[in-house]
């Protein structure tokens, strides 16, 4: 059977199993409230009183030194309820949004930047340098490797910030508008019981939340310097991927980012109540190893003794590549992803000029290839492996698929599928405790996303135990030019492949929809955080 025909019998059974699990019904509609929030509203005049958003999670914190702070259900609401220098306008390019003049120095090592007059959401407080110097430093306590080439931060006087950096940073605006820095009180920050209700310098605060929460409500911040078009906006958490298909086809929810592309088409089909929202991200699907050992060892945070080159099939690097080869990255995107991912072989995403494959079947299945290299590294017949996964739409059929083919390298490979909910596959990353995890990441530029799979401490460098070269990725953002930074990322790439720690599959690709006017509330361009339409605009 062809792909093909395989995703239109895919497409067929599911929505014929949701249109039986919408006889069971759900809680009954609430539909976005204002006169002027209907999906047809021009964009212009656009205005509602309260909207629901459908997340994939709970907040479980909002601290940004947390250790979950890159779960998505923390950070994309964490960004709308908190000041930030820079912020991600509706295109995906870093807009002024505390910051009032911006200037640089003429060997581009430093920025000077004036702060808009704002307070925080308490009407008394005022915004100041010296919380944006005590938040870098706060951040010293579990460094992020998107601002590591900031040198210092300093506060010559209440809106002054001077930030110099190691080296050219042209895309230090981009580094800020990410879901690490953030503007709060510089006396409170300290205090982990502040991160439960903290004051909001950005165009929202939090009206209703307690940590542990499924639900969290924010409403206008007063004290922001611009109106946001929607009134109040509550996230529920909803971690099925089909429930959060039913709640927005009844009207329970009014947008939801990440369905499963297949049965959203089906079910969401009336374009005069939704609108479709397929994204294609600027990052990558990947599958990454557990270079670590966790016998003998509390967490993998415990000495070298975590560390290991034998213990496990897949610690040999030719068995890694051996995996990477087998996968059908075309099969995976058309079935799974109803193609709404592009096959791909590089952790910065296709139609990058920087794009460019170091494996050299690029995205090629070769299973011949995958069995030569098992056998020289003395698994001619396989082994057991699982493959576990965050129950996020498509991801638990990718992972089938990928299973499918490995098991074509020999009769002693066994595969295990495990998808997982959120906090169960979160707990296990940041434990070390599993053996391959298909996964995702996003950034709004090359270096970050490096930063994460080759940088330590980048998340994946983290939880897999995997090499790094933390001079080498800062050296993408201070390239001179488009072609130096090619030429590293192309040095970048070839390190990744021959350690082969982290499989990039395909350009990660999410499947949202909406009941709401256009441009109201949405994703950013090419990224999964939140955008909301406000008056003056972000420029």
């Amino acid at each position: 059977m062809t792909s093909k025909k395989m995703r239109n019998v895919v497409l067929a059974f599911a929505s014929a199993s949701l249109l039986g699990s919408l006889l069971i019904g759900v809680p009954a509609a609430k539909a976005a409230t204002g006169k002027k929030c209907k999906l047809g509203t021009p964009t212009a005049t656009a205005q509602c009183d309260s909207i629901t958003i459908a997340a994939v999670g709970k907040v479980t914190s909002l601290d940004p030194i947390n250790a979950n702070r890159t779960v998505n259900g923390n950070y994309v609401s964490r960004l709308l309820i908190q000041g930030l220098l820079w912020r991600f306008g509706s295109d995906g390019k870093p807009k002024q949004d505390l910051v009032k003049t911006v200037s640089k120095s003429a060997d581009g090592l430093t920025w000077t930047l004036t702060l808009k007059d704002v307070k925080y959401s308490d009407g008394t407080t005022p915004v100041e340098a010296q919380d944006a110097v005590a938040m870098w430093d706060y951040l010293k306590k579990n460094p992020v490797t998107p601002l590591a080439l900031v040198e210092s931060m300093t506060a010559p006087d209440a809106k002054t910030v001077v930030i110099k950096t190691k080296g050219p940073f042209k895309d230090l605006p981009s580094a800020f508008a990410g879901i690490y820095f953030f503007i709060n009180p510089r006396d409170k920050i300290t205090d982990p019981k502040y991160w439960e209700a903290p004051l909001s310098a950005g165009p929202y605060k939090i009206k209703e939340w307690k940590l542990g929460d499924d639900k969290m409500v924010i409403d206008v911040n007063p004290n922001y310097w611009a109106k946001p078009a929607v009134k109040e906006i509550t996230y529920v958490a909803i971690p099925d991927p089909v429930t959060r298909v039913i709640a927005l086809r009844q009207g329970t929810i009014d947008y939801a980012f990440d369905l499963p592309a297949a049965i959203a088409r089906g079910q969401l089909a009336d374009k005069k109540v939704f609108r479709w929202q397929p994204t294609q991200l600027q990052g990558t699907f990947t599958l990454d190893f557990n270079l670590r050992s966790m016998a003998d060892c509390k967490t993998r945070l415990d000495a070298a003794k975590c560390l290991t080159t034998k213990e496990q099939p897949w610690h040999n690097a030719k068995v890694r590549q051996a995996l990477g080869m087998a996968v059908n990255r075309k099969a995976m995107a058309e079935i799974a992803f109803y193609g709404d991912v592009k096959p791909s072989c590089a952790i910065v995403w296709p139609g990058h000029p920087s794009y460019k494959c170091q494996n050299p079947d690029r995205t090629k299945q070769n299973l011949a290839g995958a069995k030569k290299l098992l056998a020289e590294a003395g698994y001619p017949d396989g082994f057991p492996i699982t493959i576990s996964v965050h129950n996020r739409p498509g991801w638990g059929d990718a992972i089938s698929i990928i299973a499918a083919d490995w098991r074509k390298l020999g009769s002693k490979m066994v595969v295990t599928t495990d998808p997982q909910p959120d906090a169960v596959g979160q707990a296990n990353q940041n434990a070390g405790s599993y053996e391959v995890r298909f996964s995702g990441a996003t950034a709004a530029t090359p270096g970050p996303i490096y930063g994460i799979y080759y940088s330590k401490p980048g998340a994946w460098q983290d939880w897999s135990g995997s090499g790094y070269d933390n001079d080498l990725v800062a050296s993408i953002d201070t390239a001179a030019n488009d072609k130096d930074e090619a030429e590293i990322i192309a040095k970048i790439e070839k390190k990744l492949w021959e350690e082969a720690a982290h499989i990039p599959l395909g350009q990660r690709a999410v499947f949202g929809a909406s009941r709401l006017p256009a441009n109201v509330f949405s994703n950013i361009k090419g990224n999964d955080q939140y955008f909301v339409k406000q008056n003056p605009p972000l420029s």
